[in-house]
């Protein structure tokens, strides 16, 4: 062995870091076991689903008769559920203009591709009901914006409505972030936590969003959902769900404890067989050169 070749592997003892393999392993068998728990503990959840694009099909109004079979305590979340619809493409993505939405009106245009004006928006009034220039930057402007889903739901039983309040439902820090810049030249307030929470890109083409909370008790009976329909022609091709549920503020657990979990468990797993194998060989290598 040259002087050389001894130099290399005292650098690489020096700068190897060695990896407890088993504690690796150990820790991903932990995050799948936790993961196929955490799902199985998820049907124990109270929610209630509905399917209504079918219902609601060429109408702009309808309502829906729901059944709560027991007594769901509060705080009770309303989601939408939308399945077929892809927010994870690099050409959505790439069309939301953050800086825009973060209240500085000095941002790259071409981000919002063929929706930068508000006639190409669709639309005609302002957040203060004031006519929209419509030439003029639509703000927010892109397909992220344009394919909002803004269908609005209230809840009644017994002919009295249920209060569904938009605030606490989405991420503090995103709320710090979005920044309305002129409600009279905006067609939507930007601040708004259900926008903010559709602005939040879904890693799936099946995904929830809260829509909204309800602070009190739901007692066990016959409810009705009224249904205002304002979504465009980017759901043509949809599936469109309404969901009551009490399984806390992330309306879908499987995206963030199951699928992570049963994702880096594996990778934790596979890292500590290689590291064990790698550092087995180099063991081998520093006792062979009598390396100390």
């Amino acid at each position: 062995m040259n002087s050389e070749q001894n130099k290399q592997l005292q650098e690489w003892k020096l700068k190897y870091i060695k990896l407890n393999p088993i504690l690796l392993i150990f820790m991903g068998l932990i995050l799948i076991a936790f993961g196929i728990v955490s799902q199985t503990v998820d049907i124990n959840y109270e929610y209630i689903s509905t399917r209504y694009d079918e219902i609601c099909a060429n109408k702009i109004q309808c309502s829906i008769t729901i059944v709560v079979p027991s007594k769901m305590k509060s705080p009770i979340f309303f989601s939408y559920e939308v399945s077929s619809f892809f927010q994870n493409t690099d050409k959505y993505f790439n069309s939301i203009p953050y800086d825009l939405l973060y209240g500085n009106l000095d941002f790259d245009i071409s981000i919002c591709d063929q929706y930068k004006s508000n006639r190409e928006m669709g639309k005609i009034f302002s957040v203060t009901n004031k006519t929209l220039e419509q030439d003029e930057i639509a703000i927010p402007c892109g397909i992220a914006a344009y394919s909002y889903m803004n269908d609005e739901f209230t809840l009644t039983k017994d002919g009295n409505q249920i209060l569904i309040t938009d605030k606490g439902i989405a991420w503090e820090s995103d709320k710090e972030k979005f920044t309305n810049i002129n409600l009279d030249k905006q067609w939507i307030d930007m601040e708004s936590e259900r926008f903010i929470n559709w602005m939040r890109p879904s890693p799936l083409s099946k995904f929830r969003k809260l829509w909204g909370r309800i602070d009190q008790d739901l007692e066990s009976g016959t409810y009705t959902v009224n249904i205002q329909i304002k979504t465009n022609d980017a759901f043509a091709e949809t599936k469109k769900y309404f969901l009551l549920h009490n399984n806390g503020q992330f309306s879908d657990p499987i995206l963030v404890i199951t699928l992570p979990c049963l994702c880096v468990g594996p990778f934790l797993i596979i890292f500590g067989l290689i590291n064990m194998i790698y550092w087995g060989k180099k063991q081998n290598l520093i006792k062979k050169y009598r390396i100390y």
